[in-house]
């Protein structure tokens, strides 16, 4: 370890611009890039051994963001199995792409079967110790205390469960599908933020993943009545650094803004807008929305764009994000889990425009 002592700490400057972005006194935008899928080919190494690594999974997404001028390192695991599988759900490994729920065997396939989510003992449990691993060295690495990653409460539940057992639950049989979900959020999620935050209590937040709680996927409804108030209860229950941004499909909505509204229940600090969303919507209006609620923006290019466009049509789309989201100095902007098979050349297109059109005179 000695050897790459302070090798990384340059990723500080990224993390000081994240701050200095939330009140719009940055001198450039900082880049995010989930780049989780991009791991096992640019390091020409296996998914199951990376996943089973937390060293070997933070060197590799500190040099891949290194290679393309990416500002701030995104560190985790395979966020969505990691409670799922410290309770019993099976998960299939591979050597080329990330692991993920076996969903031919969710753990809970009857109604009885809520007697197994107990909470475990998270120093054994499945591969919790690695992620106690992987966020220490994350922080010896860098100099930077991290941010933790959970699997929100819906998710989780629809991981568990399977996600149309679990929707089915929540119209036909409302009882059941609420004694899980207060289950998984009570018995599992808020003894393990507090797990970690007793192993990192400086992490500056604790951030769910949620992307299944998403138009087209569920409805306005189910989020008002079934998947918000989880989360809140987590808010509740472990401080006001637990959120969960990564909602999307207002697209779909009658009204966005409804969405948006049930949104920042649940991520109340800064607003969140990604592909094909923005796309859709026009970055105007999240940037409307973000300085009517006086928050910063986190703006999001989509994976699939970033995967089948010409670099030419990247860097376009990019600085008009960068342009419209940037104005008064308050965005993120964020490459949106970067599919394999994405030509290095547009990632690298969208770094160089935000950093052209994101940079900002001293003031």
């Amino acid at each position: 370890m000695m050897n790459l002592e302070k090798k990384y700490y340059h990723f500080q400057k990224g993390f000081q611009r994240v701050a200095d972005a939330a009140t719009g006194t940055a001198d450039q935008v900082p880049v995010y890039a989930q780049i989780c899928e991009l791991l096992p080919r640019e390091m020409n190494v296996s998914a199951r051994e990376i996943f089973h690594n937390a060293k070997l999974l933070n060197i590799g997404t500190f040099d891949i963001c290194d290679r393309y001028g990416i500002d701030v390192p995104s560190v985790d695991l395979d966020t969505y199995n990691i409670e799922a599988e410290a309770i019993g759900q099976k998960i299939l490994f591979h050597n080329a792409i990330m692991p993920d729920i076996d969903r031919a065997h969710p753990l809970i396939q009857e109604e009885r079967d809520i007697k197994k989510i107990v909470t475990p003992d998270f120093d054994k449990a499945g591969r919790c110790p690695i992620v106690i691993d992987m966020y220490n060295i994350f922080e010896n690495l860098t100099g930077v205390k991290a941010s933790m990653a959970f699997c929100a409460p819906f998710s989780l539940a629809a991981n568990i469960r399977g996600i149309e057992a679990l929707i089915m639950d929540m119209c036909l049989n409302p009882e059941f599908a609420h004694e899980l979900m207060t289950r998984v959020t009570e018995e599992l999620l808020i003894p393990w933020l507090e797990y970690l935050k007793t192993k990192f209590p400086q992490t500056p937040a604790l951030v769910g993943a949620d992307a299944l709680a998403s138009l087209p996927i569920v409805n306005i409804k189910l989020m008002d009545e079934f998947i918000a108030p989880y989360v809140e209860k987590l808010r509740e229950a472990c401080g006001p650094k637990v959120c969960v941004p990564n909602w999307t499909g207002e697209r779909h909505a009658r009204n966005p803004e409804e969405v948006m509204d049930i949104r920042l229940r649940v991520n109340p600090g800064f607003v969140e807008g990604q592909d094909p969303d923005v796309e859709a919507l026009g970055p105007e209006f999240y940037k409307a929305y973000a300085e009517k609620h006086d928050l910063p923006l986190l703006l999001g290019v989509g994976a699939v764009f970033l995967r089948t466009s010409t670099p030419e049509e990247v860097f376009n789309r990019v600085k008009h994000y960068v342009k419209v989201g940037g104005k008064n100095g308050r965005l993120w902007f964020y490459l949106c889990n970067i599919e394999p098979g994405t030509p290095m050349e547009n990632i690298k297109a969208a770094v160089s425009a935000v950093h052209k059109y994101g940079t900002y005179e001293i003031r």
